[in-house]
């Protein structure tokens, strides 16, 4: 048909190109259209790129997501010198706050309300670097300096990440002041608790 494009007459790309320019184009797909509505013959139209292409690297739309997530993401930087339990947390819910106001912020509102679907990625899968693993180098930070006798369960671990990815669900962005009362009312009283210790009601 007239309106399909040969891709192989165009530069051929290859690579962190080729992988960056899907990437890209699949970000855009999902702000414009969400999670539902995404295919990946949109993405390829985008990207100018074939369908095979996509499928060799992603076999699914959930892979698909998952990489635009991880792609689209800014890690943050620990500091190498000595630092608190407190101010990485703050550090890291902070980050997390100036990317949602950015616009990466809608993509991945959508992607964390198109989680709860059952046939969307989990945001186990989707926590963009800032999920279980950077609470859990945050922990290591601390139990070397001596802040913390050990390393909290997964399950604690990742109550500062989820109770902020609900309150971005009903708000759509996170105030300074809610990451201050989440860290010294919530994370930082649960995670120094002793082993046989409990709080008091």
């Amino acid at each position: 048909m007239a309106d399909q494009k040969d891709y192989r007459s165009g530069p051929r790309r290859r690579g962190e190109q080729l992988v960056t320019a899907i990437l890209d184009a699949a970000a855009l797909e999902l702000a414009q259209s969400g999670f539902a509505a995404l295919s990946v013959e949109a993405v390829a139209r985008r990207a100018a790129a074939s369908k095979v292409s996509i499928y060799r690297r992603w076999p699914n739309k959930i892979e698909l997501v998952r990489a635009v997530a991880a792609h689209k993401a800014v890690m943050p930087v620990l500091p190498e010198q000595a630092a608190t339990l407190r101010q990485d947390l703050l550090l890291v819910l902070r980050s997390m706050a100036a990317q949602i106001d950015e616009p990466i912020g809608e993509l991945l509102r959508g992607l964390v309300i198109a989680s709860l679907s059952d046939e969307a990625p989990s945001m186990a899968d989707m926590s963009w670097g800032m999920g279980p693993n950077m609470m859990q180098l945050i922990a290591e930070r601390a139990q070397v300096r001596g802040e913390l006798a050990e390393i909290p369960s997964e399950l604690v671990l990742r109550v500062p990440t989820e109770l902020f990815k609900q309150r971005f669900i009903g708000f759509g962005k996170v105030t300074d002041r809610f990451i201050v009362e989440l860290v010294d009312q919530i994370a930082l009283p649960l995670w120094t608790l002793k082993p046989g210790e409990s709080h008091a009601s």
